[in-house]
């Protein structure tokens, strides 16, 4: 099928575009292999495949509909913008549907797949209706779209757990949202020498306060819950609601989950990895939430701590996903002073270049 595609592009860019010049098509396939391949990578979800081509395919759209009111190299720009904002549109709207998730993650494959059309529309086929020199209208229709997407970014990030408990206390009737997956959240990376690296939403000495001074009451809503539905536990505790609950019931989620799919295996080599994880995940839960598993059903005992001990390499290192998906290299702050900045700069060139327009 893509075999059919590519020959009929390349027949139109030829025979119908005259584009004969070597340099577009070293560009084509560039693009046309990258797209493909990045496809190919989503191919084992296929709605993320699905948003993938049709964020392609508005590209284009957009590029037409643009292409009446833009003349100049800032259409490409201006169109990728517009993707930037509409994907992000579409994530918040997927956010506030039950069931449904905001992922960063997803807004930048849009961008992606729309920055690739746009590329590929410039460096393939050139449309004589570009012009090289850039008019100071589309400029300020770039600034615009640019600051729009700083904002609305910036806005995202800052939905904390923490600001959506804060605001849907006040504001009753969106109280479901604090039972979604959060948007955005910022945490602490721990580089702990026995077990490698993981992430909290509570810095290592919080986890560790938290739990001398409520592991009790934790191990108790652990054995009252312990035939609960785990996706419906976590929901109920969710990161807003109770973020060390929810972080320790899915280390013992992820814990459980891979000492059995190792105990069910009999590749020896797919054993230990398994195992290695399940081992890892536990550390972390004797030395961060030692309390509330040690009170708990979910206590491992001293043969089962044994047998991995044995069977696995505890040396080698280890990064746990469970919530890796924190803001750990910055804070909300700097994300706000850098969009500022850029705002900033932008209403500074925007009111500059008349002038240096003028004295041309």
């Amino acid at each position: 099928m893509l075999g059919f595609v590519f020959i009929g592009l390349i027949y139109s860019l030829i025979y119908r575009l005259r584009i004969r010049s070597l340099p577009n098509y070293i560009w084509l396939l560039i693009l046309a292999g990258l797209y493909i391949h990045l496809t190919l990578k989503l191919r084992n979800s296929p709605v993320e495949v699905t948003h993938f081509l049709e964020y392609g395919l508005l590209s284009i759209l957009l590029f037409g509909a643009l292409n009446h009111h833009i003349k100049d190299k800032t259409i490409y720009f201006n169109a990728a913008l517009i993707i930037l904002l509409i994907g992000t549109l579409d994530e918040i709207i997927q956010w506030i549907v039950p069931g449904r998730v905001w992922n960063f993650k997803d807004v930048k494959l849009n961008v992606i797949s729309g920055g690739l059309i746009q590329l590929a529309i410039w460096q393939v086929i050139g449309p004589r209706s570009i012009s090289e020199k850039i008019n100071l209208k589309s400029l300020r229709i770039f600034s615009t779209a640019f600051a729009c997407c700083l904002i609305i970014l910036g806005l995202c990030v800052s939905n904390t757990p923490n600001r959506v408990y804060n605001y849907t206390k006040q504001i009753p009737w969106l109280s479901f949202l604090q039972k979604e997956e959060p948007m955005s959240e910022f945490g602490y990376k721990t580089k702990d020498l026995e077990i490698g690296v993981f992430y909290s939403r509570l810095s290592p000495k919080g986890l560790q306060r938290r739990d001398n001074r409520r592991g009790r009451h934790y191990a108790q809503i652990l054995n009252e819950s312990v035939n609960k539905n785990y996706e419906q536990f976590i929901r109920e505790y969710s990161p807003i609601t109770d973020p060390f609950m929810h972080e320790l019931r899915v280390h013992i989620f992820r814990r459980d989950t891979y000492f059995e799919k190792g105990n069910s295996t009999f590749d020896l080599d797919e054993k230990k990895k398994f195992h290695f994880i399940a081992y890892k995940e536990n550390l972390i839960l004797k030395k961060y939430f030692s309390n509330s598993i040690e009170k708990s059903v979910y206590k491992w005992d001293q043969d089962t701590l044994k047998e991995l001990d044995a069977s696995i390499d505890k040396n080698k290192t280890y990064k746990s996903p469970v919530s890796a998906n924190l803001f750990t290299s910055f804070s909300e702050r700097t994300v706000w002073i850098f969009i500022l900045a850029l705002i900033s700069l932008l209403v500074l060139v925007n009111s500059i270049l008349p002038f240096i327009k003028a004295t041309e």
